[in-house]
C-alpha cells in the first residue's frame, strides 16, 4: 500500500516544523512534535522520551550564539501500518556558534549531510508525531 497525498503533506509539514523550530529559537517546543515515547538517535546523541527531548532541546534554545539551518529533500515514504509511516530523507545541516561580539552572517560554518530515518505515528487525536528520528551521517566537517 502507498501513502496518500494528504498524509504525505502532513508528514512533510511535520519535518519542516521540526527544522523551523530548531532554527528559529523555538527548540524548546520540539518535544511537542514527538510521541510520549519518542526517540532521537544521532552520532553522540541518544534521547528517549518526550521529557528528555524537552530538556535537551530546552537547553539548546537557551544557547543564543548557535546559528543553524536544517534542510531536507528526497523523501521516501514507506507505509508500516495504517497509523505508522517510515520516511527516509536526505538532510543537510549548517551550524555555527557565534562568539561574544560576533554577528551573523557567520564567516565560517560547519555542515553535516546524511540520511534521516523517521518513523511517524498518527496518534488518537489524529495528529502525526515523530515516534523516532535517526540520523546517519555521510559527510561531516573534519575536526
Amino acid at each position: 500500500m502507498s501513502v496518500d497525498a494528504k498524509t504525505r503533506l502532513m508528514l512533510e509539514d511535520l519535518m519542516t516544523e521540526f527544522a523551523w523550530r530548531v532554527d528559529n529559537g523555538q527548540a524548546d517546543r520540539v518535544h511537542e512534535l514527538f510521541t510520549e515515547k519518542g526517540r532521537i538517535k544521532a552520532p553522540g546523541l541518544e534521547l528517549d522520551g518526550r521529557e528528555e527531548i524537552a530538556r535537551v532541546f530546552g537547553e539548546r534554545a537557551q544557547s543564543s550564539g548557535r546559528v543553524s539551518r536544517h534542510l531536507w529533500s528526497n523523501p521516501r515514504f514507506e507505509l508500516i501500518d495504517e497509523s505508522s509511516v517510515r520516511v527516509t530523507t536526505v538532510v543537510q545541516t549548517f551550524f555555527f556558534t557565534l562568539e561574544a561580539g560576533d554577528q551573523a552572517p557567520a564567516a565560517n560554518n560547519n555542515f553535516i549531510v546524511g540520511d534521516s530515518i523517521d518513523v511517524m505515528r498518527r496518534e488518537d487525536d489524529g495528529c502525526w508525531r515523530f515516534e523516532s528520528r535517526q540520523l546517519q551521517v555521510c559527510f561531516a566537517p573534519q575536526p
